[in-house]
C-alpha cells in the first residue's frame, strides 16, 4: 500500500493545508470511496455526476481516514483530520498517482484505440506475465479515476505495468498519459466512437495520437498497420522503436492463413510460428497480434507467447461465447461502436447448424452521425447473413430498417424493452442457433443475456 507524507501530498498536488498540523503526518493508501476505505488512508473527495465525496468526509474520518483532500473551501472539517485544499480533486488524484508511479522506473505499456482496448490489454498482460511480474488494470478501469487507481497499486514487486486509456472528450488521453508516464504505446484502431465528444474520425485520431507526446525519446510504438490513420506514423522519422502488426499490410508482424477452428481462429506469422486465439472475429486476431508484438518487444520466449495467446479467454461481455440449451450465445454487451459491431458480425461466418440471430441495442455517443452509422450496421448485418434481427432503442431500429431493405425476407422485430426481447427469443431459439447480443453500455443488454441463459438452461 503506497505511503505518502503530508509534504509529498502538498508538493505534488499544489494544495494548501486547511486544518491539522503537518509534523510527521503520513498516510498509507488512497481512497475515493468510503465503502472500501481503510485506517490511516488519504481520502480524496471526488465529485461525480450522481455523488459528491465532500458529503462523506465525516464518514471517511469515522472509518479511519486521517487526511482529506477537498476542492471546496467551505467543505465540512471533521475534527482530528488533516485537510488539504486543492483546485480539483480529480487532478489531485492523478498527481498523487503520478508521484507514486515515478517511484518505479519500470516500463509502462499504454493501450488505446476505438475498439479492442480491453481485450488487447488482457492478451498483452497475459503474454508479458510469462516473463515479468505485471500490474494491469482489472476490467475497464481506463478513465481519470480508474487509471490513477491502478497506478497506486504499484509495488516494488512489479517489473512492468499495462494500462488501458479510454476517452470520450478531447484532452482525456493527454491527461491520462501525463499521469501514467508510459514508455510504450499500443494503438489498436481509429473508428467512429464517441463522435459526440470527438466530432469526427480525424478528431478521434488526434485525441488518441496525443499519447505520443508523452512517450520518452527511447520509447516504443506498436501500431496497427492495416488502420488508415495509424499507418501514417510508419513513414515518420523517430528515435522511438516502432513495430507494426496487421493482416493485409506489409507489417513487421503479420497474420497469415487465418482459418477458423472449433474454438476460434488459427493463423501463423511470417516467422513461421502458429497461433490460435479464442475468437471468430478478425478483431480477435488484431488483438492477438498486438500482444505478440509486445511479447517480442520485451523478449518473451516465442513458445510462451504462443501458449499465452492460446489460453487467454475473452473477458465477460466481450465476445464471450458459451453454449446453453444447444444454442451458441455470444455475449458482446460490454459496449458498442461501429468498429466493434462490424467485428462482431464476422462471428456469423463461423460454421453453424441453425439460424444467425442478432439482438442489437443502440450505439451511443455518436453525435450527428448516429443515424447513418446505425444504418451502416444494418447493411453489414444483412451482408453477414443475419436470419433474425431483434432491435431495441431508437438507433437500433434504424439497424433493422436498413437490414430489411437489403434482406426483405429476413425476420425483424423491434422491441420496446429488454423483457420483450427475451420473450421473442424464447419463441425463436432452437438448438444449433447462434445468438449474438450487442449494444452500448448504457443499453444494459447484458440483462438479455442473463435472462435468456436462465431460460435455456432451465
Amino acid at each position: 500500500m503506497p505511503s505518502f507524507t503530508l509534504d509529498e501530498i502538498l508538493e505534488c498536488t499544489g494544495g494548501m493545508l486547511l486544518t491539522g498540523r503537518g509534523g510527521r503526518c503520513r498516510v498509507s493508501g488512497v481512497s475515493t470511496d468510503t465503502r472500501t476505505i481503510r485506517p490511516n488512508q488519504l481520502f480524496i473527495a471526488i465529485k461525480g455526476e450522481n455523488f459528491d465525496g465532500h458529503d462523506f468526509l465525516f464518514k471517511a474520518v469515522k472509518l479511519g481516514a486521517t487526511m482529506l483532500l477537498v476542492s471546496r473551501a467551505d467543505a465540512p472539517r471533521p475534527r482530528g483530520a488533516v485537510i488539504v485544499l486543492v483546485k480539483d480533486t480529480v487532478d489531485a488524484l492523478g498527481a498523487v498517482a503520478r508521484h507514486h508511479r515515478l517511484r518505479f522506473p519500470i516500463p509502462l505499456i499504454a493501450i488505446t484505440g476505438s475498439a479492442g482496448k480491453t481485450s488487447t490489454k488482457e492478451l498483452v498482460a497475459a503474454v508479458l506475465r510469462r516473463k515479468y511480474r505485471v500490474l494491469f488494470n482489472k476490467g475497464t478501469f481506463n478513465n481519470q479515476i480508474g487509471v490513477p487507481s491502478t497506478l497506486l497499486k504499484l509495488t516494488r514487486r512489479h517489473e512492468m505495468a499495462v494500462v488501458e486509456l479510454g476517452t470520450n472528450h478531447p484532452g482525456e488521453i493527454a491527461w491520462l498519459a501525463r499521469h501514467a508516464c508510459p514508455t510504450v504505446a499500443v494503438f489498436t484502431n481509429v473508428g467512429a466512437s464517441h463522435l459526440e465528444g470527438l466530432g469526427s474520425l480525424a478528431g478521434v485520431y488526434k485525441e488518441k495520437a496525443a499519447l505520443l507526446a508523452f512517450l520518452p525519446d527511447n520509447g516504443g510504438v506498436i501500431l496497427n498497420a492495416d488502420d488508415l490513420y495509424w499507418r501514417k506514423l510508419l513513414g515518420r522519422r523517430s528515435s522511438r522503436k516502432m513495430v507494426s502488426y496487421g493482416m493485409h499490410a506489409k507489417a513487421d508482424i503479420r497474420a497469415l492463413s487465418v482459418i477458423p477452428g472449433p474454438a476460434g481462429l488459427h493463423f501463423r506469422t511470417g516467422h513461421g510460428h502458429h497461433f490460435s486465439v479464442k475468437s471468430f472475429s478478425p478483431g480477435g486476431v488484431y488483438n492477438a497480434l498486438a500482444a505478440i508484438a509486445c511479447g517480442r518487444f520485451f523478449g518473451v520466449p516465442e513458445g510462451q507467447i504462443v501458449d499465452a495467446v492460446r489460453s487467454t479467454r475473452p473477458a465477460k461481455g466481450r465476445q464471450c461465447s458459451f453454449k446453453a440449451g444447444g444454442v451458441t450465445v455470444i455475449d458482446d454487451t460490454y459496449n458498442a461502436n461501429p468498429v466493434s459491431y462490424m467485428n462482431a458480425l464476422q462471428l456469423f461466418h463461423a460454421p453453424r447448424r441453425g439460424k444467425a440471430i442478432l439482438v442489437a441495442g443502440d450505439m451511443l455517443e455518436l453525435g450527428a452521425s448516429s443515424d447513418a452509422l446505425h444504418a451502416d450496421v444494418g447493411k453489414a448485418a444483412a451482408a453477414a447473413g443475419v436470419d433474425v434481427l431483434l432491435t431495441y432503442g431508437r438507433g437500433a431500429k434504424l439497424i433493422g430498417e436498413a437490414s430489411r431493405r437489403i434482406r426483405p425476407r429476413s425476420e425483424w422485430r423491434h422491441a420496446g424493452d429488454q423483457d420483450a426481447l427475451t420473450a421473442a427469443l424464447k419463441k425463436i431459439l432452437r438448438p444449433g442457433d447462434v445468438l449474438l447480443v450487442k449494444g452500448s453500455r448504457g443499453m444494459r443488454m447484458e440483462k438479455v443475456v442473463r435472462d435468456i441463459t436462465v431460460f435455456l438452461k432451465g
